[in-house]
Parts: structure tokens; sequence; C-alpha cells
């Protein structure tokens, strides 16, 4: 038996031994490297603004406009779309994502040519885009103002609390609920 297991241990010490080394290497480059990944993922890459984004657009318009798309601007970013029905909700995504970044880009984007013609038909650039801009704003007052999901939670919360908790007077019946009462043996 011992002729077996020393040369076995000698074989083992010999080959063995660099194997492990090597595999042990192998698992620290990894997790190194998972560790480099991990923290290359977890810094944030550079604000780079879309020079199609609203706001990047916004600062980009006249002085009176520019207040105005800005400020609808911070109302639709901090409006609640969670407690929003959805609705409401869809309007108010779709003001900041499309209408919103269309209104102020068909405004950048007019050409002389173009001024010309809004001239021609009576019409000012600049008032068209302050009638858009107040047409959007209301859609949201309106869509945020009508949100009825939040109210109707709220009455029904207190429809629910009366009926547990409201007091039972002596010598009234109690109110039975139907198909949830006691069989009777």
């Amino acid at each position: 038996m011992e002729d077996i297991i020393l040369p076995l241990g000698f074989f083992a010490i010999v080959f063995g031994f660099p194997l492990v080394r090597r595999e042990m290497n192998h698992r620290h480059r990894m997790e190194r490297l998972r560790e480099e990944r991990g923290l290359q993922a977890s810094q944030p890459a550079p604000d780079v603004p879309n020079p199609d984004d609203a706001p990047a657009l916004a600062l980009r318009l006249p002085e009176p406009h520019r207040l105005y798309a800005l400020a609808l601007l911070c109302r639709l970013e901090d409006a609640p779309l969670s407690g929003l029905d959805a609705r409401a909700r869809y309007l108010v995504t779709q003001a900041r994502q499309q209408d919103l970044p269309a209104t102020l880009r068909g405004y950048l984007n007019l050409t002389p040519a173009a001024r010309q013609r809004l001239a021609a038909q009576g019409q000012l650039p600049e008032e068209v885009l302050r009638e858009q801009l107040e047409l959007i704003s209301r859609g949201v007052e309106e869509a945020l103002g009508r949100d009825t999901a939040a109210a109707d939670q709220l009455l029904t919360q207190g429809h629910y609390l009366r009926q547990k908790f409201q007091p039972v007077k002596l010598g009234e019946p109690l109110p039975v609920a139907r198909g949830g009462g006691r069989k009777e043996s």
C-alpha cells in the first residue's frame, strides 16, 4: 500500500500543484475583470445633452418663450405619473416626450422663407409658438386636474371604514352579510 501512496503523492505534488496554481490565478483574474466591469457600469456615463431633447431645445428659444417652455417642462417632469389614471398618464407622457419637443423643434427649424410665409398669412412665429405652448399647458393642466382615481380610492376607503366601524345601536338587528352567514345544523 505504501508503495502506491508514496509515488501517487509525489505525482500529485509535481503535476497537481501547477494545475491548482493556474486555476487560482485564472479565478483571481476573472474576479478582477468582474470588479472593473462593475465599476465601469456603476459610473454614470457623462451627460451629453441630446440636441433634440426638450430642455436643450427650450434653452434655444427667445426669452419670454424660453421661460414658459421651461416652466411647462418642470410641470411635466414633476407630474406624479404613478397616481394618475391611464388616460391622464398617457397625455402627460406624450406631452413630455413628443408634443413639447416637436413644437419647440418646429419653431427652431423655421427658415427665413417659412417666417415670410407665416407673416404673409398674418401670423408671427412667436405668436404661433405661444399658442401651441399654451395648448399643451392647458391639456396637461386638464389631465392633471381630471384625475379621479385618487379621489375614487379615497371615497371607497371612507365608505368601507364607515361600514366596518359603524357603531351598533342596542336593540337594532345586526346587518347580515349575504352568502357569508352561519349554517345551522
